[in-house]
């Protein structure tokens, strides 16, 4: 049945029945009573052209020509030679049709009385806020006409709806009309109505107003403080509330992210960096749930100007990007500044931020059309580290109620750690200044001192001196402790406390990409460790190294964490994704597949809808227009799989392959793979899993003694992810 017979069906039944909503092209009419005909006491007119005069019949003149007119009350009503109404007194009867069969076709009502003559309206133009309504207030004229309901015809029913009462709702941001008919078919009257932009929400602090996604199907708010400056006397301390703002906070604009490492003299970013930026869809609807996201970067540089507005619109959830301090702005653990709360003498001030943007969260989200009881918190990498620091840290409880974890990991660093390192640092500071000669000697002084020395040469460090104290560690947390156990913030026990149940037990999608240690491998200098090994060449120690170390590196993010969460016997599900695509070279090229792969990071741009050519020098076509359906269509089935996580704590959803929480048990499948073809891709369930002894036996086979030494000595060295159990 084509589009055309379902609208005359349709308008046909209402006739019959007297109720519903006809559709007509893109325009919904609503109407909640039969069609009614006016006329007054003498009129006389052909049945023709009263159907014809009717927005609700006009255009069934033609199917109504031939049928057989009667009506109930011949005395208010009669039809003449079958063609012709007159109205003889005031009253109301019923027109019926018949076929030739003598079946009953059409009922329409005619009332003889008074004519509506006009509809008016206090305006003819009106603005609704976003997310707000109003009433047309519409009336028909004269009041005292015999028949005075109204209905409502919308032009662009995605930016409106309305009510049979006249009520309208905006749905969206835009322009429309609404025709407003008498329902006796003789006035009508047109509104145009605006909806304001949704960009202007009200916080408890103030209004902000944001801007549009370059494609309009997203809201974004840039730089919303969720604390006041960390800077001047506020530093390494637990954030400060906000001051609130007069007027409205202009958040168009992404901000320039935390301070951190710049070229060793000079640093990128501000102290003045506590704040959120938030992405929704351009929509009106609420209680969307939340995924707070925690940037990469090695906790030493990043921002949280990662753009998450195609995912936002596509999963319809609000998205919250958070800026925290970074470097030794973040983590910096010594007993000469432990002077303040026990949560600010842990020298974890980047969990400290952390926790207090999933309070902003709970107070602030419904705001923005977020459900405060329905959060997700999210990271990559670092970000994704701090995420798991979360779920054992007793100071969050309560504040999240899922977690995703995309490439991260189960680490922690104690106390003493973060005293020798930050020593050492500030050291290296003093004889920058030129104050001492040498390290030695500086540190000989550090450790002599008392704590207020101390504790006064820390706060007189300028940005640029503290922000370059720790550069990126790349994988090594010797270079750069963080997240300090320290008893309060994290348990003295650490990841340790899992086993027992002491911990945020909440739904887990644990998340690794196939060739992660590609990019590391790729910007480690082996060239004289090569130079020295005859019996080697560069190009096959750096294969080996990205194929043994992204499987290292894989395993921690993914076996090692799972297995750990298993260890509680009542822990929540967990759910595990490997993403593949990058290493078939049919779909890339044979340089890309081998050098870069499916690289830390990938699977989370797929998940935005953001293609990146990880390596475009050493291939410069790998993202291209002939395997964009493949990417394309990975992109949906993983916001499918993420969305459906994000508002009910399972991935699973209809059309999608079922994903099965992480099962240990050997032959059993416990991991969902993502892939793609050129043009199709995948999501297949596997009992793929990776083990230590088995990575290290195929190393072994496959390297030479000097290659193996190059490896374990340089490329692999104090790599977190790297076991214990090294040789």
């Amino acid at each position: 049945m084509n589009s055309r017979k379902i609208v005359k069906m349709m308008i046909l039944m209402c006739l019959l029945f007297g109720a519903g909503t006809f559709f007509c092209g893109a325009k919904t009419i609503q109407a909640q009573e039969k069609t009614v005909y006016t006329m007054q006491r003498g009129d006389s007119r052909t049945i023709a052209k009263l159907l014809k005069s009717h927005p609700f019949t006009k255009n069934d003149v033609t199917k109504y020509r031939n049928l057989t007119w009667k009506s109930t009350k011949s005395k208010i009503v009669e039809v003449k030679a079958n063609r012709k109404l007159i109205a003889k007194k005031k009253g109301k009867a019923y027109l019926r049709g018949y076929d030739k069969n003598k079946k009953k076709v059409v009922v329409i009502r005619v009332i003889v009385g008074k004519k509506v003559k006009k509809i008016t309206v206090p305006a003819t133009q009106i603005t609704i806020p976003f997310g707000g309504s109003a009433r047309l207030e519409a009336v028909a004229k004269p009041e005292s006409a015999s028949y005075t309901k109204l209905y409502y015809e919308v032009k662009k029913p995605e930016v409106v709806k309305v009510s049979a009462q006249g009520k309208v709702t905006s749905l969206t941001s835009g322009s429309t009309s609404i025709t407003i008919y008498s329902k006796d078919g003789n006035s009508k009257k047109t509104v145009r109505v605006k909806v304001a932009e949704g960009t202007v929400r009200t916080t408890t602090k103030g209004n902000v107003k944001g801007t549009k996604s370059s494609d309009a199907t997203s809201l974004i708010w840039y730089g919303i403080p969720y604390g006041a400056s960390t800077g001047g006397s506020n530093r390494w301390k637990a954030p400060q509330p906000v001051s609130a703002w007069t007027g409205t906070l202009y958040a168009r604009i992404p901000k320039s992210g935390a301070a951190c490492y710049g070229d060793g003299v000079n640093y990128q970013g501000t102290e003045d960096c506590l704040y959120v930026n938030i992405y929704r869809p351009n929509t009106t609807e609420k209680n969307l749930p939340v995924m707070v996201y925690l940037h990469g970067g090695g906790n030493a540089s990043g921002t949280a100007n990662t753009d998450f507005s195609k995912f936002a619109a596509s999963a319809k959830a609000v998205v919250v990007s958070v800026e925290y301090r970074l470097g030794a702005f973040g983590y910096l653990s010594h007993p000469a500044l432990q002077t303040g709360t026990a949560e600010e003498n842990s020298g974890n001030f980047t969990l400290l931020d952390i926790k207090a943007a999933l309070q902003w969260v709970q107070t602030e989200i419904g705001n923005f059309g977020g459900n405060a009881g329905n959060v997700t918190l999210s990271g990559f990498s670092a970000g994704a580290r701090n995420v798991m620091l979360c779920m054992i840290s007793p100071q969050m409880k309560g504040l999240f109620h899922k977690v995703i974890a995309f490439s991260g990991g189960c680490q922690t660093c104690t106390q003493e750690q973060g005293e020798e390192s930050s020593e050492s640092k500030l050291a290296t500071v003093l004889v920058n200044r030129g104050t001492y000669a040498t390290k030695e000697k500086a540190l000989k002084y550090i450790q002599s001192a008392d704590n207020a020395t101390i504790r006064a040469l820390f706060y007189s460090l300028t940005t640029a001196e503290v922000a370059n104290m720790y550069c990126s560690s790349a994988l090594r947390l010797n270079l750069f402790p963080q997240g300090f156990n320290d008893g309060t913030v994290i348990p003295k026990e650490g990841f340790n406390v899992i086993a027992s149940g002491n911990y945020n037990r909440v739904p887990v999608i644990l998340g690794s990409d196939a060739t992660e240690f590609s990019s590391f491998a790729m910007k480690t200098d082996i060239t004289g460790a090569v130079n020295a090994a005859p019996t080697t060449t560069f190009d096959h120690v750096m294969q080996l190294a990205i194929r043994y170390g992204s499987l290292f590196q894989s395993e921690h993010y993914i076996e090692e964490t799972a297995n750990l969460l298993s260890q509680d016997t009542l822990h929540q599900p967990v759910y595990a994704y490997r993403f593949l695509w990058g290493t078939d070279p049919a779909v890339t090229d044979a340089a890309y597949s081998t050098y870069v792969g499916a690289a830390h990071g990938v699977s989370k741009d797929f998940l935005r809808g953001s293609y990146k050519n990880e390596n475009p020098e050493l291939s410069p076509n790998a993202i291209r227009s002939e395997n964009k359906a493949g990417r394309k269509e990975l992109t949906s089935i993983m916001q499918k799989y993420v969305g459906g996580f994000l508002l009910n704590g399972s991935p699973n959803a209809e059309g999608l392959n079922i994903w099965s929480e992480w099962n240990a048990a050997p032959g059993v499948n416990k991991i969902m793979l993502f892939n793609a073809t050129a043009k199709k891709a995948s999501a297949v369930m596997s009992p793929q899993m990776y083990f230590d002894d088995e990575t290290f036996a195929g190393l072994k086979a496959e390297a030479n003694e000097e290659e193996y030494r190059i490896l374990m000595d340089v490329m692999f060295k104090d790599r977190f992810f790297m076991p214990k159990n090294q040789e």
